[in-house]
């Protein structure tokens, strides 16, 4: 498997399904809303900053699932397995079990 290397604040994501909502054995339709993208972090970068003049540890890890909007992220297709790129500023949210 060729073994991705985010760089420049970038994060390497692992594509999840939206799974739909439940109550009960009903289910609730999304009634044509578009559902943010929801990821699972398998590689990131440091972030550089210009401030100190160094770069620093992020908040994200590998691991970690979040979600993005709908277009934040380049798609791309390695060893038959999808992946997402994208910079950690575009990543709305941290989703926490």
């Amino acid at each position: 498997m060729s073994k991705l290397n985010p760089v420049n604040g970038n994060v390497i994501l692992r594509p999840i399904e939206n799974e739909e909502e439940t109550i009960g054995n009903i289910i609730i339709p999304d009634m044509g809303q578009e559902l943010p993208d929801i990821g699972e972090v398998v590689a990131v970068s440091e972030i550089y900053n210009f401030n100190l003049g160094e770069y620093v540890p992020s908040e994200i890890k590998v691991g970690m699932k979040v979600l993005l909007p709908k277009m934040g992220a380049q798609k791309i297709k390695v060893d038959n397995q999808d992946y997402w790129i994208t910079n950690q500023t575009s990543i709305l949210s941290i989703l926490e079990e």
